[in-house]
């Protein structure tokens, strides 16, 4: 401080003015060169639309050509028309058509070939006949041609016969069919069968007698005192 006490005035005044210049600089160069530069930033919404994006059509199908048959109309010939005057009761074909029905027409009529010729038969004069019964059946056995042996073994039963008939009407032959059951009853039967029944005999077509044959049957039951 004792050094600066013998500095003169004028350079005390210059060293201040030197001090206060190199702080204005200072301060200028703070407000100039150091000051720091705002940018606005500027912000930008984007904001998206939906384009319809449109679809390429497919190719059409081929087709292929189909033959068509061509229907050539054919134009019917006019018909020739008598002058109106020479008929005058009949219309023009340019006017209408009347569809008129049309009567079927009957089939020939084919008659039936005639009877065929057959061979002359004669007819027979009579109505063949079978042997028949003369007398009443109920009287050809009766019960006191029962067997003894039957009765006492107490034998019953159903004998069927068969008996053959001459031309006169007697019986020639017969012969069980049907056995009773026991041999004594099945011979009583043809025994008195053969003995007492009478019969008118067969005829033929020509009324004549003939042989024939007739089925019967007997009952035989032990009858009650």
């Amino acid at each position: 401080m004792a050094y600066a006490e013998r500095m003169p005035n004028r350079n005390k005044t210059l060293a201040v003015v030197t001090v206060a210049g190199l702080h204005g600089m200072a301060l200028y160069g703070l407000v100039t060169g150091l000051g720091v530069e705002y940018v606005e930033k500027f912000t930008t919404v984007l904001q998206g639309t939906n384009i319809p994006i449109e679809k390429t059509p497919p190719p059409p199908p081929e087709v292929t050509p189909v033959e068509q048959a061509t229907a050539t109309a054919q134009t019917p010939r006019a018909r020739s028309q008598p002058p109106l005057d020479a008929a005058p009761n009949r219309f023009a074909t340019d006017d209408f058509i009347v569809n008129l029905p049309i009567k079927p027409i009957d089939p020939p009529t084919i008659d039936p070939p005639g009877p065929s010729a057959t061979p002359f038969v004669d007819k027979p004069a009579f109505a063949p006949k079978s042997v028949r019964p003369r007398n009443d059946p109920v009287q050809w056995v009766t019960t006191s041609d029962y067997p003894a042996v039957s009765l006492r073994r107490g034998e019953q039963g159903i004998a069927r016969f068969e008996v053959s008939v001459g031309g006169d009407g007697k019986v020639t032959d017969c012969r069980v069919t049907s056995s009773s059951g026991a041999a004594e009853l099945d011979a009583a039967t043809c025994k008195y069968v053969a003995k007492r029944a009478r019969f008118e005999p067969a005829t033929d077509g020509s009324g004549a007698r003939v042989s024939g044959t007739y089925s019967g049957s007997i009952h035989w039951v032990i009858p009650q005192d």
